[in-house]
């Protein structure tokens, strides 16, 4: 996965800090079959996740101060999106086979769709996009 021009929101935070989560997403793929794989992904899992967390506080800061008609239901998403991340960490922690690739793909997709399915409508409701 990389940076698209088709991710851009049109708003240099929101944006910025998808360029972040992307990053963490390559680093997480660039994990896959290092010397200490299960170390590793679940590091830079916790720093996703974190991340994440954070990056969701802020662009619901923005969507309240620019008055995002939508906010409710976007926040909606953000907390169902987190609530499935626990779950899996739970899941590896319990032993659950969950597969590199399997996670990798799952974060790429839901990043992908929520961007250019929810995200976007932020930029096009300020007319930015």
């Amino acid at each position: 996965m990389k940076w698209q021009n088709a991710f851009s929101t049109g708003i240099k935070k929101i944006d910025d800090e998808h360029k972040v989560l992307v990053q963490l997403l390559i680093k997480l793929e660039n994990s896959i079959a290092s010397e200490d794989e299960e170390r590793v992904i679940a590091l830079v899992l916790r720093e996703l996740v974190d991340y994440v967390k954070f990056h969701f506080k802020s662009e619901e800061e923005v969507m309240k101060k620019i008055n995002f008609p939508d906010l409710h239901r976007h926040k909606k998403l953000h907390k169902n999106l987190v609530h499935e991340v626990a779950t899996i960490l739970v899941d590896l922690k319990n032993g659950r086979d969950w597969s590199t690739q399997e996670l990798v793909a799952f974060l790429q997709h839901w990043l992908m769709e929520h961007i250019i399915g929810e995200d976007l409508k932020i930029g096009q409701y300020l007319g930015v996009i």
